[in-house]
């Protein structure tokens, strides 16, 4: 029986979730596998006499783990990324393995990092979509495949969020309430709502399928915190969930990377995704298309994914690394101003005979036609009422100049709403 030692930086959640599947599952592991694995330190800035720590030694010097000869296998799950950056980097020039869930040091900093030895042995399948093994399905699964896209729920609050607002009818201030005091979103939410959360994600997820190196700033981003119950209704009535996706797709021009709320038809199976899950579906030129589904986010569901990098570095699996050096993608990034969709448009206008035809005539002189349409009827002496378009594919150029006339018409008032909308087809 192989013996692997581990060395743990961190005692938050995921950390706990991997002492948890150790204590409980070693025996199971090795039978698997072959290998016995135990945890020789555990460092942290300060104890948390309530965890067992497995019979590992404590310790508040992260040095401890990456310089100690009895730890095999190093893994960080401390979080952030100025601290978590400088100690993955001395892990690596240590040489020895390491496993993270950190997205954010991945996206910004993995080109540097994977670079700074020519074995690095790095790996981060808990970064991207928890428990969901879906770099390892791009990394291996599908390796022989050309992509067309990536599309994906890599963001567990968000859907949670939209998913309430769906079906209780709740505001977006008060889902996100109630999605704080479940422990679903932080006290400062920020990070999940804007969109930066699935951003890191997306930017990794970029870089795996598409060959490029990692580069956040190819992502363009929007959260979810314009989004109204109104939106969420209108779109039910039209046949489509509203969801915050991660779109990574080839086209004729190059290439999309784009993280915003999205119209996504409900015979789609990324609309019936609730909840916290996380949803990734894969179009490929071999394999079709190919949907993962699963916990995104959690204790026990990440803790899942960073043991399935700790099992694969520890039987030296032949498995392809990425490699920065060898990210040499002729595709050009598209940036956001080219990039064509179908929208969704929400504006409010009086409630006056011909402003319909107005606003449908300001869209169409910016070449702009339209799908379907909602109009409103006034109820309660509103002043106010909602003219609701999904409009044909647009380029979003066009988009922006047509909706800053509509913005300036005097009928109009209010600020619009613009939602993109995939079919994924």
């Amino acid at each position: 029986m192989k013996k692997v030692s581990l060395g743990i930086a961190g005692l938050g959640t995921v950390a706990q979730g991997v002492l948890e599947i150790i204590a409980n599952n070693r025996a199971l592991i090795a039978q698997r596998t072959g290998i016995e694995f135990t945890v020789a330190r555990v460092a942290s800035r300060r104890p948390k006499p309530e965890v067992a720590l497995a019979g590992a030694q404590f310790s508040t010097q992260l040095s401890d783990l990456y310089e100690d000869p009895e730890v095999d296998v190093v893994l960080e799950l401390i979080g952030g990324e100025t601290v978590a950056y400088a100690f993955m980097q001395a892990v690596v020039a240590a040489g020895k393995p390491l496993v993270t869930a950190n997205k954010a040091v991945i996206a910004a900093h993995g080109n540097t990092l994977l670079s700074l030895r020519p074995d690095a042995a790095v790996r981060f399948e808990a970064a991207v979509a928890g428990a969901i093994p879906i770099i390892q399905a791009i990394q291996q699964g599908l390796v022989a495949n050309r992509f067309e896209y990536v599309v994906g729920i890599i963001n567990g609050t968000c859907n949670y969020i939209l998913t309430a607002m769906q079906a209780q009818g709740a505001a977006f201030a008060d889902a996100l309430q109630t999605a704080q005091a479940l422990g679903y979103a932080e006290a400062d939410p920020t990070f999940d709502i804007e969109g930066i959360d699935a951003a890191h994600k997306l930017a990794i997820l970029l870089s795996l399928a598409f060959d490029r190196p990692f580069n956040f700033d190819d992502v363009y981003v929007e959260g979810i915190s314009e989004v109204t119950s109104a939106d969420i209704e209108y779109a039910d009535q039209l046949g489509y969930k509203i969801k915050h996706l991660g779109i990574a797709r080839r086209t004729d021009q190059g290439l999309e990377a784009r993280v915003h709320p999205t119209l996504v038809p409900k015979s789609q199976l990324l609309a019936s995704v609730n909840d916290v899950l996380n949803a990734v579906l894969v179009k490929s030129d071999a394999a079709g298309a190919t949907l993962y589904c699963g916990p995104g986010a959690g204790g026990a569901a990440t803790a899942s994914a960073v043991m399935a990098d700790v099992v694969a570095l520890a039987s030296q699996e032949s498995t392809p690394r990425y490699r920065p050096e060898a990210a040499q993608s002729e595709l050009q990034m598209v940036p956001i101003e080219s990039v064509q969709s179908a929208y969704y448009l929400r504006i409010p206008a009086q409630d006056q005979p011909g402003v319909f035809a107005s606003v449908a005539k300001a869209l169409s002189q910016h070449g702009i036609s339209i799908e379907a349409a909602i109009q409103k009827e006034a109820q309660g002496g509103q002043a106010l009422v909602d003219i609701v378009f999904l409009t044909q594919m647009t380029r979003e150029l066009e988009m922006t100049a047509a909706l800053a006339q509509v913005q300036n018409m005097p009928e109009v008032g209010g600020p619009l709403s613009r939602i993109r909308l995939e079919t994924l087809d």
